[in-house]
């Protein structure tokens, strides 16, 4: 068998056939289609036996996110392949994500019982609770904070009771201009100390700006009741957590191979998934977002989809230059190289209608965050925020950013005008 090196592209064939990866980029791809019940176990061993620069391979799994999962596989389906030492390596890899995996259950257990003591109704999001409910074998999802959705009328409470446990905001606000700021938002930020994982309150699953944004008004109402480390927690239902980890990647414009993986595995793991509420609840959203999260995994990762699925996602996205586009950045760049507008310039395109477009560009640019929160303007001058903000974007961005919001709406306009 010819062993490739390590720079050499190699085309994968199948419907991503156009994408030429490297080893080390194939590899991952062939764990995360592992993870989502579309490789066996003989084409990742045959993968991973063209990988010769391994620091290079494991490097880029944990930009991904994918570190854990990628030395579970390695370590369970390639057992024997290695050096005892590249081992070693994996377990340690394993033992370090299983202790943050226990620091971040045990806050959250925590965080849980305070607002219940306050009759405060509360949701996590992410986290160690979709790590266990899509695979309880390791704790092979990587996750740095905690996630909470509590109702917009028990922000104010939740940020007592926590803080009056020791937690801090992580504002650049003054504390008498928080309630203001809650409009521009949909979270705020707390933190204990250094060794704590930081905590996100959420009131809204995404921005009210955001393409399909107001679907997510509707979860309360569907929530489902689940146990985590023997304490019962309220969970999204599947139908809502595949929608909502559609529109997170979207928003943070796939730029992780994690996202697909975590969008892959819950389809893979809900085998009784009420497709068809899913897709009406796509076609009556504001936007593209989950037709495209369908889109990817199918095309990127092989999931196969019940047709009435498949064929919604097809109509909307496929032969679409940028979701090709996302796909080849996806696999040949690294998370930490995307930028900003890149973000804005995905949920432009996923936004139905110039009306929608403009809503988001406008939230974008004129609404500010906790960053624009640096200048520390005095209370009597707190609507000055919302002029710093375009200012400061163009002196970060120059014109790229304008160009960008006034291509995509321009071509919008353009096309449904007929002109």
């Amino acid at each position: 068998m010819r062993v490739f090196r390590e720079d050499e592209s190699f085309d994968r064939g199948g419907p991503h056939s156009m994408m030429q990866l490297t080893p080390a980029a194939d590899l991952l791809l062939a764990i995360a289609r592992r993870f989502a019940g579309s490789e066996s176990p003989d084409g990742l061993r045959f993968h991973a036996g063209r990988i010769s620069d391994w620091s290079a391979a494991m490097n880029l799994a944990r930009a991904h996110g994918m570190e854990p999962l990628a030395a579970w596989y390695l370590n369970t389906d390639c057992a024997g392949m290695f050096a005892p030492d590249f081992y070693d390596r994996l377990h340690a890899i394993l033992q370090r994500n299983t202790a943050n995996f226990v620091l971040l259950s045990t806050d959250l257990i925590k965080v849980l019982r305070i607002l219940r003591t306050y009759g405060i109704p509360v949701v996590p999001l992410k986290g160690p609770v979709l790590a266990v409910t899509l695979f309880n074998e390791i704790p092979w999802r990587e996750s740095c904070d905690l996630d909470l959705l509590v109702h917009r009328a028990d922000v104010g409470r939740a940020k007592d009771a926590l803080m009056e446990a020791g937690y801090q905001l992580d504002s650049q606000l003054r504390s008498g201009e928080e309630n203001d700021a809650f409009h521009w938002r949909s979270q705020v930020i707390l933190f204990r100390d250094d060794a704590s994982p930081a905590l996100d309150l959420h009131w809204e699953l995404l921005p009210s700006l955001f393409p399909c944004a107001r679907y997510f008004d509707s979860v309360w109402e569907h929530l489902e009741h689940a146990t985590f480390h023997d304490q019962e927690i309220l969970t999204l239902s599947a139908e809502d957590q595949l929608f909502f980890l559609c529109a997170h990647a979207a928003r943070h414009s796939w730029h992780s191979l994690r996202l697909a993986v975590d969008v892959a595995r819950l389809i893979h793991v809900n085998l009784d998934l009420d497709w068809d509420s899913v897709i009406r609840a796509g076609r009556g959203s504001d936007g593209k977002v989950l037709a495209l999260g369908l889109w990817v995994v199918n095309q990127l990762l092989d999931v196969k989809l019940p047709d009435i699925a498949l064929r919604y996602a097809n109509e909307a996205i496929d032969g679409k230059p940028f979701a090709s586009q996302l796909l080849g950045r996806m696999m040949t760049l690294r998370p930490d190289q995307y930028e900003t507008s890149s973000e804005l310039r995905l949920q432009l395109r996923l936004a139905a209608g110039w009306w929608p477009k403009l809503r988001c560009a406008a939230g974008y640019i004129l609404l500010p965050t906790d960053a624009d929160g640096a200048l520390r303007l005095p209370a009597s001058l707190f609507f000055l925020y919302y002029l710093y903000r375009p200012v400061r974007l163009t002196a970060k961005y120059g014109m790229k950013l304008f160009r960008v919001i006034s291509g995509e709406v321009t071509r919008h306009h353009v096309r449904t005008d007929g002109v």
